[in-house]
């Protein structure tokens, strides 16, 4: 799939604009709002690292779900001749991160990943990592591009909607992905002074060396 059609899976606009994963529990909110005396370790608060070290003391996908995750993420966004894939930038990382961060996420992941591996059985005879990529694509376009919401289907569009939000923020947060997008941020400019023209226009010519 080349990245331009993988691209529409995603959506653009969605991405362009920033309206891209952005969950937050209210009691993290909360707790970052009452901080007053803040404890600094490296420009975190001390929370911050030992929720890091929480995070980071367990896995949670396991080989076969990493692995077909894998397979996902770099089916939404695949490597270009400019630009990596998905999975060499991380995101298969990111999205074991952002489920262990957010539980309530964990569920829907697992069903999901469960389903699109049943459903690939029960059409091509194989786990999904176990199909060929055409035949990975089909399932993809079957739940990105419904032409129908089926029973059979609704899992898979939901899990896939997920999904690519988590792929997307998790690419396009990366310095590959925005120098994909092609932003530049704020960049410092260089002062030359008042142009001529606006000092003639109010007569301050004299002011011009």
């Amino acid at each position: 799939m080349k990245r331009r059609d993988a691209l529409k899976a995603i959506g653009v606009s969605m991405v362009a604009s920033g309206l891209l994963f952005h969950r937050c529990s209210n009691e993290k909110a909360d707790r970052v709002i009452s901080r007053v005396n803040l404890e600094l370790k490296e420009g975190r608060e001390l929370w911050e690292w030992e929720r890091l070290d929480e995070l980071n003391s367990f896995t949670f996908f396991d080989r076969q779900e990493r692995g077909t995750l894998t397979e996902l993420v770099d089916l939404i966004i695949p490597a270009d001749e400019d630009s990596p894939g998905a999975s060499e930038v991380g995101v298969p990382d990111f999205i074991e991160f952002i489920v262990k961060d957010q539980p309530e996420l964990q569920q829907p992941m697992r069903d999901g990943l469960k389903w699109i591996d049943d459903y690939s059985r029960q059409q091509f005879g194989s786990a999904f990592i176990g199909i060929t990529t055409n035949q990975q694509t089909q399932i993809l376009d079957r739940i990105a591009y419904p032409e129908s919401k089926s029973s059979e289907l609704r899992p898979g569009i939901a899990f896939f909607a997920l999904l690519r939000e988590l792929t997307a923020s998790g690419y396009f947060t990366t310095k590959a992905g925005i120098e994909y997008l092609g932003y530049v941020g704020n960049r410092p400019n260089v002062w030359e002074g008042v142009p001529a023209d606006v000092l003639r226009q109010y007569h301050l010519t004299h002011l011009i060396t």
